[in-house]
């Protein structure tokens, strides 16, 4: 009788062991850009819309847990169409901006990751609201004067949008005459300019680079051909 007790409670804490839940491993996981690169400053227009792709990557444990998303901090004038998503890694979430007029500066924005038994994430950025195209904050009359290498000197040069999207071409730069037209690609994200090597009229070849403002510009260039000399030039409303 005694053996056969045993045999039973040997049984029972067999099916026991057999019944008990297994602990899983908890979910891990990354969040990355649309560029398999961290999370990093955007750059949107103040008109328009601008898309900025979210990569929640699986890496280990529970593969059916959800990755919920969130952004919070959005300036005045830009919308998203979905502040949230939440589902089963790997996906990738597309925050959808959109424009009306918003006041240009730069915004702190933050999102926010989050999965059952894990630790919340935090991801703290900017967004810089600028013009769709920043050309069109340079176009008309700036007031200059050059520091050359043998001379200085004021003179009137007529920024002209030229049809494409953050170019401007200058028309008297370096007071080289009013039939010069001097090119002069933008990068918005990074106010800066360049010159790219050009023959600008009046046998004058130019080339610089430099940085702008929504009013200014401050540009290093050297001249050569009909001209010779190496200048800073500051263009200023």
């Amino acid at each position: 009788m005694k053996k056969l007790v045993l045999f039973l409670l040997a049984i029972v804490g067999i099916a026991a062991a057999c019944n008990k839940p297994s602990v899983q491993t908890p979910l891990s996981y990354t969040i990355e850009s649309g560029q398999n690169a961290p999370l990093g400053d955007i750059y949107v227009p103040d008109n328009g819309t601008y898309t900025m792709p979210v990569l929640a990557k699986y890496l280990t444990g529970a593969s059916e847990e959800k990755v919920t998303l969130s952004i919070k901090g959005l300036p005045t004038g830009v919308k998203v169409n979905k502040d949230t998503f939440s589902q089963v890694p790997t996906y990738r979430a597309d925050f959808v901006f959109t424009s009306t007029n918003a006041p240009h500066g730069v915004y702190p924005i933050t999102v926010t990751s989050s999965a059952r038994g894990s630790e919340a994430k935090t991801y703290k950025f900017n967004m810089t609201v600028r013009s769709a195209d920043c050309a069109a904050n340079l176009l008309g009359n700036f007031n200059c004067t050059n520091e050359c290498t043998g001379r200085n000197y004021p003179y009137i040069a007529t920024g002209v949008a030229t049809g494409v999207t953050d170019e401007l071409s200058v028309k008297n730069f370096g007071g080289y005459g009013n039939g010069t037209t001097t090119r002069i690609v933008l990068n918005c994200n990074l106010n800066t300019l360049t010159i790219p090597s050009q023959n600008i009229g009046n046998g004058v070849v130019l080339q610089g680079s430099g940085t702008f403002t929504g009013n200014s510009m401050t540009i290093s260039y050297t001249a050569s051909g009909t001209v010779s000399e190496t200048c800073n030039a500051k263009f200023v409303r």
